[in-house]
């Protein structure tokens, strides 16, 4: 079990990534495991974890922070005995500097995670419907890494 906490940090976290696509908004952050659950069933294992992150903004626009803090939830499925995730999803809520508010999820690939703006207030309302690919830079022992996003969109 503790293989596959492990193997979830290391592989998923580059889906805490930030969608930005509409100005080629980008940039990097880290992220830390604070919490984790695992549910086992008869023939797989979901295993939840909750990280709080830091974004780091490449060449934020006039009035935007040039870096927020994110909390995640990642939820992550594994067939029984495996390693290697059979699908997940994260959904990262953000309240940054000035009080306006954002939500993205994401879905994990192969090559990283998929992030979608679902909701915003204030200066990320435009962003609604903006994506990001998240791709993990360095994993870190204990359960953390470093990645970045781009736009996808």
């Amino acid at each position: 079990m503790k293989n596959i906490i492990t193997a979830t940090a290391l592989i998923l976290f580059p889906f805490i990534a930030l969608a930005g696509g509409h100005s080629g908004l980008g940039g990097h952050g880290t992220g830390v495991i604070v919490d984790t659950k695992v549910l086992e069933g008869k023939t797989g294992v979901i295993v939840q974890n909750i990280t709080e992150d830091i974004w780091i903004w490449d060449n934020p626009p006039e009035g935007f922070d040039a870096a927020t803090t994110a909390s995640c939830t990642q939820t992550i499925s594994f067939a029984a005995g495996q390693e290697a995730p059979i699908g997940g999803a994260v959904t990262c809520t953000v309240i940054d500097e000035t009080g306006d508010i954002f939500i993205n999820t994401g879905t994990f690939g192969g090559d990283g995670v998929l992030l979608t703006l679902v909701g915003g207030t204030g200066k990320w309302a435009a962003y609604t419907g903006a994506q990001w690919k998240g791709v993990t830079r360095h994993s870190l022992k204990g359960g953390g890494s470093v990645y970045d996003f781009t736009p996808a969109n």
